[in-house]
């Protein structure tokens, strides 16, 4: 298992921090130099970069963002993408030769060098750790580390690394189905959401793009995984949910119209958080995690297993076998089903 910790480094003096911002630039600017040449040379199969660029960065930094520039072409080439890429962002992948951490008892727990830049430039950045970074104090710290430039703002990203458990083999199988009105619904009737809703309703309020529309981007991802952490995995061996990465594709080519002021709620609805949130949380406690086809677990009833779409109106789902229930929590049910430990499944 890898997971990363984002350590804020803007406490650093504006020198410093005017500084960063120069580096940031040139060594952006290295990389889409890198990406024209490999472009120009059209050599696609290597795997180090042996010539430089004309630049004051190091001979070593020279060689990390060449090869960053490397796996950017390479990335675009396995999309079938015959347009030379434009390196745009502002994350660099730095290892164990341009980074020291030096702890310290004093304002700020951590010193984070970063040195062999170039132009005899060395860093102290100054920053503190906080409850995500601590969590992982047992794991083992990785030497590579990524510097990364967002909304103005200086982060370094740590990673560290811890053997995954080993599956449980006792607990119960649950459904969970995750959806736009209530974030996550269980199989074992219970909901997991924090206001989400409202926060999508926010985001679709703020013009995109401004200071504004970010911080309610980072509101939500905040809510998701509030919500997600009052989820009791203790006596859980599988969770199956399900496997929804193009149910916006589905929303566009229905043939009912969904207002535009939907849609635009809809499309903050970030549903890859919540199964990546889920796919962390169950990996660190051994919980197997199963990704279901989503086809008719909202239209089936999970006490007679008819099908039938009109069953479901709105937050209810209502069953000529008698069977009325609310929908989120049928879904869920029905998922349950569908698990690798499921009684419903043959082998």
């Amino acid at each position: 298992m890898i997971r990363r910790s984002s350590l804020n480094i803007n406490q650093a003096n504006k020198g410093k921090i005017a500084t960063l911002n120069l580096l940031v630039e040139e060594m952006t600017k290295v990389v889409n130099l890198y990406i024209n040449e490999i472009w120009n040379q059209k050599d696609f199969s290597s795997k180090f970069i042996t010539f430089k660029v004309e630049t004051y960065l190091s001979a070593r930094l020279q060689q990390a963002l060449g090869k960053q520039a490397l796996e950017i072409v390479k990335s675009q080439r396995k999309r079938k993408k015959k347009i030379k890429p434009t390196f745009t962002g502002t994350v660099f992948n730095l290892d164990s030769r341009f980074v020291d951490f030096q702890y310290d008892n004093n304002s700020f727990d951590i010193w984070i060098r970063l040195k062999s830049l170039g132009n005899k430039i060395q860093l102290k950045l100054p920053t503190n750790k906080h409850k995500h970074y601590n969590k992982f104090k047992n794991w083992n710290k990785n030497k590579s580390i990524r510097l990364v430039k967002k909304h103005e703002e200086f982060f370094i990203e740590v990673f560290f690394e811890k053997e995954a458990p080993k599956l449980k083999k006792k607990g119960k199988t649950i459904g969970v189905d995750c959806g736009y009105k209530e974030l996550l619904v269980s199989s074992n009737n219970l909901s997991y959401d924090d206001g989400l809703e409202k926060q999508y309703e926010k985001i679709a309020r703020k013009k995109q793009g401004s200071k504004a529309f970010k911080r309610a981007l980072i509101e939500r991802n905040n809510l998701i995984n509030q919500s997600l952490n009052h989820l009791d995995l203790n006596n859980i061996k599988e969770i199956v949910a399900e496997d929804l990465k193009d149910v916006k594709k589905g929303k566009k080519n229905k043939k009912r119209k969904i207002s535009k002021k939907f849609m635009n709620k809809l499309q903050r609805w970030s549903y890859p958080k919540v199964l990546g949130k889920l796919q962390q949380m169950t990996e660190e406690v051994g919980v197997l995690l199963t990704k279901v086809n989503p086809a008719y677990t909202s239209q089936k009833c999970c006490n007679c297993g008819i099908i039938c779409k009109s069953n479901r109106k709105g937050k209810i789902y209502k069953c000529i076998c008698g069977n009325e229930i609310d929908a989120d929590l049928n879904a869920s049910i029905n998922l349950s089903h569908m698990g690798v430990y499921s009684p419903h499944v043959s082998y």
